[in-house]
C-alpha cells in the first residue's frame, strides 16, 4: 500500500487493503481455510464457535457428525439435554444448543439450506431473521450469510476492527466497519475472501498484544506502528 497512506479515512481503503492482503496470503482458500464445505456444518460451527477457539468448535462438530446430528432435520428432533453433553468440547453447551435448536428449525421453516440459499429474499431480510433467532448474533449471523448461504456480507469482527484502529487511530463500531467494508466491496465472494484474510493477517502480524509490525505488510502506513517507534 506503499505510496497511499492509509493513515485515515479513504473511500477506497477497504479494498486496497483487500488487494494487499490477496498479494501478501496468496496461497489462501476459503475451503481449506474453515476446514468444512457443507453449508449447514457452517452454520453450526458459526454457532459452537463463539466464546472459544475453532479448534474446540471443530471437536464439537466432529462429534455432532459421529452422533447424525449435522443435519437440520436430526438435530432438530434432538433433546437439549442430550444435544448440550454432544456439544461440550465448545463450552457454553446449553446457550449454545438452544441456538442450535433454533437455528435447525429455523432452516426447516425455509424449506431447508439449499432453498435458503437460492431464497427470494434479500440479505437484509435474512438477517433480520436471523438476530431473532435465540443465540444468534450480528456476527454469528453475518457468518452463516457469508459462508453458509452465499450471501454478501462481512461482519464487522474484533480482527476488522483491530486492523481499522491501527491503521487509521480510529475506534469504530462492528457495524461501522461492516457497513464501511460493504459500501466498497458488493460481491460474496471478495466478501469471504477478505474477511478470511483480515483474521489470517490479525494472527500473523496483528495481535491484539505483542503485534509484529516490523513485518507487516501495512508497516509503511500503519499509525498505530509510526506512533510507536
Amino acid at each position: 500500500m506503499k505510496g497511499k497512506s492509509v493513515c485515515g479515512r479513504d473511500e477506497r481503503m477497504w479494498k486496497r487493503i483487500y488487494d494487499t492482503l490477496e498479494r501478501t496470503f496468496p496461497s489462501f482458500a476459503v475451503d481449506e481455510w474453515w476446514g468444512v464445505t457443507d453449508p449447514f456444518a457452517r452454520m453450526a460451527g458459526s454457532v459452537l464457535v463463539q466464546n472459544t477457539t475453532w479448534t474446540n468448535a471443530e471437536k464439537a462438530l466432529d462429534r455432532l457428525r459421529e452422533a447424525g446430528l449435522l443435519e437440520p432435520a436430526a438435530l432438530a428432533g434432538e433433546t437439549a439435554e442430550r444435544l448440550a453433553e454432544v456439544i461440550r468440547p465448545a463450552g457454553f453447551q446449553r446457550a449454545k444448543s438452544a441456538a442450535l435448536l433454533g437455528l435447525a428449525g429455523w432452516v426447516l421453516k425455509q424449506g431447508g439450506v439449499d432453498r435458503l440459499r437460492r431464497s427470494a429474499d434479500g440479505t437484509d431480510e435474512l438477517r433480520r431473521q436471523l438476530l431473532l433467532l435465540k443465540g444468534i448474533g450480528q456476527e454469528t449471523a453475518d457468518t452463516i450469510l457469508a459462508y453458509a448461504l452465499n450471501r454478501p456480507a462481512i461482519s464487522g469482527d474484533a480482527y476488522s476492527r483491530r486492523l481499522w484502529q491501527r491503521l487509521t487511530g480510529e475506534v469504530l463500531s462492528y457495524e461501522q466497519v461492516r457497513r464501511a467494508i460493504l459500501a466498497e466491496l458488493t460481491e460474496a465472494e471478495d466478501l469471504r475472501r477478505l474477511h478470511g484474510l483480515i483474521v489470517e493477517h490479525g494472527k500473523a502480524f496483528c495481535l491484539k498484544r505483542s503485534p509484529r509490525c516490523s513485518a507487516c505488510p501495512f508497516a509503511d502506513d500503519c499509525r498505530d506502528f509510526h506512533d510507536s517507534i
